[in-house]
């Protein structure tokens, strides 16, 4: 009895002495070395999950990727990149989780193949949508004016994007992420809805009227409609010079201005990114001789420079765009007998002032988790009123500008090689080809435009459960932690510099 009540005392004198700051201050400083042991450990397995996706293939002509696991991803990407492309939307919120899950190669890695599925179905989108003509008007079925002005202010937005993907903890990325895609999802269904009701309202009423006609009557139309036709003919010869310049300017196929300003904002947005990959570093000194740094301490003068620089530059293109728009605004104002459409865009100083940051949204959406912003701005274009199609087609165009500039920073970083470039090229090309040809088909069939918005809805809502599962799962296997605050990408360390 007496040796156990010594072991007690000892024991508890023990505890105490463990109690102690400087045994505290030990076991703290033990479980912080051991929590960096794992963050290291996490870090280098991402590191050679994101060098297999540099080839498909091994040196010895070993698969990298199991067979089962990258015909499922095929199957999975052709499907699902079908009804977003149908839904005039990327769909890197659904390839994303593919690439991560299904073929294995990390969260990290899946954002370069997601872009280059997202680049190949915007390329078999365009190829059908660019010769495709208003619904209601004798123009184009992409709103070029709304692209152009949009297409900076998106640009602009994944430079914070990528900046926030660096600094913020996954966690609170697939947070933001969860509510702004599900905000978007209940509107655009909502919408949906609204629309339907309205389809089927105007079904209705015109089977009524058509009734109601006797063949007498249907014969008194016909001359009423006659006699429209030879008062409109009138008409036509005598409208204006004015009005007929600026019909035949509207109905351009591919009209120059839009070209002259999306062409350099994009190709300044590539070159932008291989420089501050290649030259303007987080080692860069301003001395030419010394570039690379001793990789040590933060990054430089030089870097944070070049690093916001777009900001002047895509601001510059945007105001350009502004601009232009508030001219061809005033050119239709002035001419009294151009009546434009309900659904069309009004340039005035509200809205000018209302794009810019749902579009600036859309590229921080696009930069923290390699969506291509079609999520954001498809249901910003259900929302004001545009024709779905000419909503989805111009989402769709302006996806095609966002995903060539990511590639091109992909390919040049080495995140993407010549053979996954192609591979996933050429599956997301057939799903934008698939998409379109049976949304085309569908409306041609049904003559209920709402059943894009309800497609655009769906591929929404779809894509916000696989990023909270896929986080989720990765949380469950370890190969994701719900992260910290980081900055290492903007310190000049031996892994930044050249």
């Amino acid at each position: 009895m007496k040796s156990r009540i010594v072991l007690a005392l000892s024991m508890l004198v023990a505890a105490a002495h463990a109690s102690t700051p400087q045994a505290t201050a030990k076991s703290l400083a033990a479980d912080a070395e051991l929590e960096a042991d794992a963050s290291k450990a996490r870090r280098l397995k991402d590191d050679e999950k994101e060098a297999s996706t540099r080839s498909v293939i091994k040196p010895d002509g070993e698969n990298y990727f199991e067979t089962w696991r990258l015909a499922v991803a095929t199957v999975l990407v052709v499907s699902l990149g079908s009804l977003a492309a149908g839904a005039g939307i990327g769909g890197g919120g659904l390839f994303v989780p593919i690439y991560w899950l299904v073929l294995g190669v990390g969260a990290k890695a899946a954002v370069p193949l997601s872009k280059a599925t997202i680049l190949g179905g915007a390329i078999g989108n365009f190829m059908s949508i660019a010769w495709m003509r208003h619904p209601k008007a004798d123009r184009p079925m992409i709103d070029y004016e709304a692209a152009t002005f949009m297409q900076s202010g998106e640009l602009l937005g994944v430079v914070f994007g990528v900046l926030l993907n660096l600094l913020l903890p996954r966690v609170a990325i697939i947070v933001f992420l969860f509510l702004l895609l599900s905000y978007n999802t209940r509107r655009t269904l909502r919408k949906a809805f609204a629309t339907r009701a309205k389809e089927t309202a105007a079904l209705l009423s015109a089977a009524q009227e058509a009734s109601l006609k006797t063949p007498s009557s249907a014969l008194d139309l016909q001359g009423i409609a006659e006699h429209a036709r030879v008062v409109d003919d009138g008409e036509e010869a005598q409208r204006d010079h004015a009005l007929a310049g600026l019909l035949a300017e509207e109905s351009i196929q591919f009209p120059t201005w839009a070209w002259a300003l999306l062409v350099p904002m994009t190709v300044y947005v590539a070159l932008y990114g291989v420089l501050k990959k290649e030259v303007f570093g987080q080692c860069a000194t301003w001395d030419l001789d010394q570039r690379g740094g001793n990789g040590r301490g933060g990054a430089g003068a030089l870097f944070w420079v070049w690093y916001w620089t777009p900001v002047p530059v895509l601001l510059g293109f945007m105001w350009a765009t502004a601009r232009v728009l508030k001219r061809r605004s005033a050119a239709r104002r002035d001419v009294p007998s151009y009546e434009p459409l309900p659904a069309d865009i009004v340039w005035d100083d509200a809205t000018l002032r209302k794009f810019p940051k749902t579009a600036i949204l859309a590229g921080v959406a696009a930069g923290l988790l390699g969506i291509g912003g079609g999520m954001v701005i498809g249901p910003l274009f259900v929302d004001i009123g545009l024709e779905p199609q000419v909503g989805t087609s111009t989402c769709a165009f302006m996806i095609l500008w966002t995903a060539a500039s990511g590639v091109v920073l992909y390919v040049f970083a080495g995140k993407l090689s010549a053979s996954l470039l192609v591979w996933c090229v050429c599956w997301g090309f057939l799903s934008g080809q698939i998409g379109q040809r049976g949304v085309n088909h569908v409306l041609k069939k049904t003559g209920r435009p709402s059943y894009v918005i309800f497609l655009l809805g769906g591929v929404i809502g779809v894509a916000v459960v696989a990023i909270v599962s896929g986080f989720l799962a990765g949380v469950a296997t370890g190969a994701e932690d719900m992260g910290a605050f980081d900055v290492s990408a903007f310190l000049c360390t031996p892994k930044n510099a050249h």
